[in-house]
């Protein structure tokens, strides 16, 4: 089995960044977990579409949307940016 920091998820050793207030924060993110509820204004990532469906929705405190993130806003809420 791989042992590679996905499939590890060893976010803990890398560290968060803490983002809101629609500023983006850049680095490599492998999760944007929700402190509390908020929205997303902008990303950049390599494996998830950046639609419309995706930007201006809400999401509730303690969801966690996993991938590979270089770039990342947050609006109306916080959010700790996983690092890997």
């Amino acid at each position: 089995m791989s042992s590679s920091k996905n499939n590890t998820l060893n976010f803990s050793a890398a560290g968060s960044a803490i983002a809101g207030g629609g500023t983006a924060i850049t680095g490599k993110f492998g999760a944007i977990q929700f402190l509390t509820d908020g929205t997303i204004d902008s990303f950049t990532a390599t494996n998830i579409d950046t639609s419309a469906a995706t930007i201006a929705t809400s999401f509730g405190a303690g969801t966690i949307i996993y991938g590979n993130f270089t770039s990342v806003a947050v609006s109306g809420g916080v959010a700790a940016l996983h690092k890997i």
